[in-house]
């Protein structure tokens, strides 16, 4: 009985911000400002409607959804054969130099690579474009992504391989008939999780992107602000929106998510 007290309390505290978020974004600002605990007296669904018109987010949303989308398809392309090859690599040394050097990668924060970064894209003129900042998301997300995925593939049997090629099936028809369906799960938890980093990405894009026609709805949401007030409400209703599209992502995927989380571990 105690655990479930201590459970419910931190249920409600976990949920204590996204309440006042809803609650705020149903309510004017003087009514907010009056009292910002208790429910609205009259919802002012307006705030939606002004939030995803005065502050662009239906173009915003484009831009994440190109930036998440790009990000997840070139992760696993990129990760998957990686971390394929690290798990069944028959060389330890090598795989086990790359894999530490896979962790430490996962270590350095993505702060310390953006002045450089910067620099270099903008002499090359690639800056207030998506297609870069997806490349860069790419990089700094594959080190964690090869790891996931290879603890997936650690479990698959060598035996299973070895029976497929006696069987006479290629590598490549063993890689998409056995080794993907059987990573199903490891696959749509590195999608979910790359997915919600690149749509909450903020510095990367603050720092590349300058055009407004091309910012995501992070920045969308930042640039919004104004310089001596802030409409709350509308802020509020904004960042619901922004996050509604990672909701319903999880809401159709969380029993493969939940799997995946559930039969993984970063083996060595």
């Amino acid at each position: 009985m105690f655990q479930k007290i201590v459970l419910l309390i931190l249920l409600l505290y976990s949920f204590f911000p996204l309440y006042i978020c809803i609650n705020a974004s149903l309510k004017t600002l003087p009514e907010l400002f009056t009292d910002p605990i208790s429910l609205p007296q009259k919802p002012v669904i307006e705030n939606y409607i002004n939030a995803f018109t005065k502050l662009k987010i239906g173009q915003a949303y484009i831009n994440s959804s190109i930036l998440a989308i790009g990000t997840i398809i070139g992760i696993l392309l990129t990760a998957i054969p990686a971390a394929y090859a690290l798990a069944k690599m028959k060389t330890s040394k090598i795989s086990n130099t790359i894999i530490t050097y896979f962790f430490f990668c996962t270590t350095i924060p993505a702060q310390l690579s953006i002045i450089p970064l910067y620099f270099t894209f903008a002499k090359l003129k690639l800056t207030n474009s998506l297609i870069p900042l997806i490349l860069i998301h790419i990089a700094g997300f594959s080190p964690f992504s090869i790891l996931l995925m290879r603890s997936y593939f650690v479990k698959i049997p060598d035996e299973l391989i070895e029976a497929a090629l006696v069987d006479g099936a290629s590598m490549w028809q063993i890689f998409w008939r056995i080794i993907i369906p059987n990573t199903k799960p490891g696959i749509i938890t590195t999608s979910i999780i790359v997915g919600m980093w690149s749509w909450n990405s903020f510095m990367l894009p603050l720092t590349f992107i300058n055009k407004e026609n091309l910012m995501p709805v992070t920045v969308a949401l930042a640039m919004a602000q104004g310089k001596w007030s802030v409409h709350w409400e509308m802020m509020m209703a904004g960042a619901l929106l922004g996050a509604l599209p990672i909701i319903i992502l999880f809401s159709f995927l969380h029993r493969g998510f939940i799997e995946g989380l559930a039969s993984t571990g970063l083996k060595g």
